[in-house]
């Protein structure tokens, strides 16, 4: 356990970790926050976990598997460097266990479910996040279910594992409000609910391995795909602890999301210089189709107070982007990463990346992964009627 506590980011008030999804005295979002005094960053350590958990004093919780998830590579690619007159590396995400980095969302979630003695875990997920959260608790021993949107059918591993997938008739925003309504039901870990403001910061370990990565010197500009926003937003504060415990030197970084052109709602909020809006998903991105992002007002305060942007890329175009990604690169990066790419070029075709820049672009996840169910397993068809769940649940 580290020396964290949870603060409400309208009232400030603070209080003890805890499976919790608001603030008890205003109902604002949780945060959690460290007493970053004497503690350390750097981890000059050869023993330290060659694993994300290298960074336990700044992580609420830490299990006692530490081997994975993270520490995953970050590489040149020299053709892309050449060709658009920067230095590119790229943050290969998809190097994690299920080849995302919602890997390490799932290890700090079921980290802080483990010290909190709870034994099922349900998530909402187009995908990444379900199969990460499955492998993780099959791991451990720990029950699963997912809400899955009815047209985005899981990756193949999902079922695999044995979790309980529920497909619901809707859309993914649709699934986020079935979960909500289902935390006040079972006493169970929520991903997006009452273990949220745990669970996010797995994210931030990304920023601390790309510093350290590049020996502790920071890059100009981190360009990620954004889609709730979390990743985003956990970039933003990495690279802020990092200053604020001086263990990196460079000027903290620009960092630029990339939304699909048809889930737009940050690359809109940031355009217009206006509160974010909650949009219908018409994309074929199914990891970048969430409409309504949970930190879509600190992602787009990211972008500004870096330096930095939030792009949408126009559908049409986000093919052909993901093809030239891999055949300049060698990575088979899914369309999100594509996503990024597009954006990328975009802000160097503008001049906001300029010539000689050091840029990272987070590649978070393959584009190998297949889709369906095993033979002999298949999802369950339900409504986004609670009734209806707690029916197939068996709960009367």
């Amino acid at each position: 356990m580290t020396r964290a506590a949870l603060r409400c980011r309208l009232c400030e008030r603070t209080q003890p970790l805890t499976p919790r999804s608001t603030c008890p005295t205003c109902h604002g979002p949780l945060d959690v926050e460290y007493g970053l005094k004497n503690l350390a960053l750097r981890t000059d350590d050869k023993s330290a976990p060659r694993s994300m958990w290298r960074y336990a004093e700044l992580l609420p919780h830490v299990p006692a598997d530490l081997s994975t998830p993270g520490l995953t590579p970050l590489v040149e690619a020299p053709r892309l460097s050449q060709a658009l007159g920067i230095h590119l590396l790229l943050k290969l995400e998809d190097a994690n266990p299920t080849h995302s980095f919602k890997d390490r969302i799932a290890a700090s979630a079921i980290a802080a479910a483990q010290a909190f003695h709870l034994e099922t875990l349900c998530c909402s997920s187009t995908g990444n996040l379900g199969e990460a959260l499955a492998a993780r608790c099959a791991r451990v021993g720990l029950e699963t279910v997912l809400l899955c949107p009815a047209g985005d059918p899981p990756a193949l591993a999902t079922a695999t594992y044995r979790a309980k997938i529920l497909r619901v008739a809707g859309t993914f925003d649709d699934c986020r409000t079935l979960e909500r309504r289902l935390e006040e039901l079972f006493p169970w870990g929520f991903v997006e609910g009452n273990l949220h403001a745990l669970a996010s910061e797995g994210a931030k370990t990304i920023a601390y391995e790309i510093a350290e990565q590049l020996d502790w010197q920071l890059p100009d500009a981190v360009i990620s795909p954004a889609a709730s926003g979390t990743l985003f937003a956990k970039l933003a504060q990495g690279f802020d602890e990092l200053a604020a415990l001086e263990a990196a030197t460079g000027t903290r970084p620009r960092l630029y999301g990339a939304q699909a052109g048809g889930c737009p709602p940050l690359a809109t909020a940031w355009a217009d210089d206006r509160p974010l809006s909650k949009v219908l998903p018409d994309t074929e991105v199914r990891s970048l189709a969430i409409g309504d992002p949970a930190y879509g007002e600190l992602a787009v305060g990211a972008a500004r107070m870096s330096g930095g942007a939030i792009y949408a890329v126009p559908e049409e175009e986000i093919a052909d982007s993901t093809s030239f990604f891999a055949q300049m690169t060698g990575v088979h990066a899914d369309s999100a990463g594509g996503v990024a790419f597009g954006a990328l070029l975009e802000l160097v075709r503008s001049g906001d990346i300029a010539p000689g820049e050091r840029v990272v672009l987070v590649v978070t996840g393959t584009g190998l992964k297949p889709y369906g169910y095993d033979v002999d397993y298949a999802p369950q068809e339900v409504t986004s009627d609670v009734e209806d769940v707690l029916a197939v649940l068996g709960v009367s």
